[in-house]
């Protein structure tokens, strides 16, 4: 029970804090309250919709100002109007009605939009980000199948992890368990998680030694803490410290943002970075 609440509190915080999780609040205006939803991440072939759901006050209206990401595009301005707008996320569509612009696909896998989005209640006009833009990247579709299955072995290899180290707090049987945690992470992080990269943006491994992918690149320290805990482990040897090290390297993975210095298109050489494209 404490590996599964650990998990599911790690996968959690892996989830909001990554920068594709969509920018979701509440901004107060004279007229009261607007809710607003932005993705930050969306797959070639679909519209970005930005929205600002009803109920939006009367006199309340909003703008859109975006570019592409890393380009010499100047900025591109639209008013927000009043429609029903999809947004998916993980092959799940989620319609609302409100105040919302549809900025147009993207069409290289890594591409980026940066765009600022401006509330107007009568009074004055406020960004809803303030001077920071709000940046969403786009992807290739990856198959939902592909995708859960990546996740379910994910959350697995964790569950896994956490039960090995806990076993070796109390000293009791967990050799099988280090194989068991290993295993797994291998099929999540190194046949699935590629899949996944690959669909997405066309490369199978975008960290060490051909890029500075932060989610390719801690994967790879996690397995390594945990053969070297395997190694300390063969035979008679029992060392219980290398688990614990393991364990507290696969936490403290897990509290790193998803996606940083991830895949990404630079519009200005035209080349990618982590990406075919």
């Amino acid at each position: 029970m404490l590996a599964l609440a650990a998990t599911l509190g790690c996968l959690a915080y892996q989830d909001k804090t990554g920068p594709t999780y969509p920018l979701e609040g509440v901004l107060p205006t004279a007229g009261g309250p607007v809710s607003y939803k932005f993705p930050r991440s969306e797959t070639i072939g679909r519209g970005l919709a930005l929205v600002l759901r009803d109920p939006v006050p009367p006199g309340v209206g909003g703008s859109v100002r975006y570019r592409r990401y890393k380009s010499h595009d100047e900025w591109a301005g639209l008013t927000m109007e009043r429609g029903e707008f999809e947004l998916s996320r993980r092959g799940r569509t989620e319609t609302m009605r409100g105040l919302g612009v549809v900025l147009p696909s993207l069409g290289e896998r890594a591409g980026k939009y940066e765009f600022f989005v401006t509330v107007d209640d009568g009074s004055g006009a406020t960004s809803v980000t303030g001077e920071r833009p709000v940046v969403a990247r786009y992807k290739g579709a990856v198959p939902m199948e592909v995708l859960a299955l990546h996740i379910l072995a994910v959350f697995l290899s964790m569950v896994l992890a956490i039960r090995t180290t806990v076993e070796a707090l109390v000293n009791g049987r967990y050799r099988w368990m280090l194989w068991a945690t290993i295993v797994s992470l291998l099929l999540g992080g190194f046949v699935l998680g590629p899949l996944v990269q690959w669909h997405a943006f066309g490369v199978w491994w975008s960290g060490v030694p051909f890029g500075f992918d932060w989610t390719d690149n801690k994967v790879l320290v996690e397995l390594v803490f945990w053969v070297v805990a395997l190694l300390a482990n063969r035979g008679v040897r029992r060392s219980r410290r290398w688990v614990y090290l393991a364990g507290v390297a696969t936490l403290l993975v897990y509290f790193v943002p998803h996606s940083i210095f991830g895949s990404e298109f630079d519009y200005r050489t035209g080349v990618g970075r982590g990406t075919a494209d």
